[in-house]
């Protein structure tokens, strides 16, 4: 459900083929959704469906045809309305790492401690892709009103790569010492 306003987000900046869009979701929203571009262009055909969207096909010569979709009224009036909910539900949390972080218990420590300092590393790539992108789109901090909600949740996905990472930090110190607690005991 979310994906449909993600969507209709994008399009209040300009018309854009569904290519463009799932360039725009990787670059813009990666950090806090996810999805794949089947289901980008299956929900593009449904919103158009109910008329939030309509697109436009450009015939190519020597490249496939596009579509190229614009926002209609209704569904900017659909996006305002559910922006503008009262409701706030606690966030949806699924976290594939954390799920296997979870069953550590099953796995010697060394095992886990290589994992984390990997999980570690990944969330590393991602800060500093996530630090590039930002200096390159606001830099210094700046940015204009029409970005503010880019520029929030950028930072919030800097600062979500930065507290995993020191989570790694910490959980693999936890293991260490939970293992040489248990190497005193024996």
């Amino acid at each position: 459900m979310a994906l449909k306003y993600a969507l209709l987000g994008l399009l209040t900046k300009n018309e854009a083929t569904g290519y463009e869009l799932n360039q725009q979701f990787k670059e813009t929203m990666i950090h806090f959704w996810s999805a794949h571009h089947t289901q980008i262009y299956r929900q593009l055909v449904k919103m158009e469906e109910e008329g939030l969207v309509s697109s436009q096909v450009v015939h190519q010569v020597d490249y496939p045809d596009k579509k190229i979709y614009r926002l209609e009224d209704k569904g900017y009036e659909a996006l305002l309305q559910w922006l503008l909910s009262k409701e706030i539900l606690p966030s949806n949390l699924k976290d594939d790492l954390l799920l296997q972080v979870s069953l550590f218990q099953l796995i010697p420590s060394e095992e886990a401690i290589a994992f984390l300092e990997r999980a570690k590393e990944q969330h590393m790539f991602g800060h500093g892709l996530m630090e590039k992108w930002r200096e390159s789109h606001f830099p210094e901090g700046q940015f204009n009103q029409e970005d503010l909600g880019e520029y929030l949740t950028s930072e919030f996905g800097k600062r979500y790569m930065q507290h995993w990472m020191e989570w790694c930090d910490w959980a693999i110190d936890v293991i260490k010492s939970t293992k040489e607690k248990g190497s005193d005991e024996e």
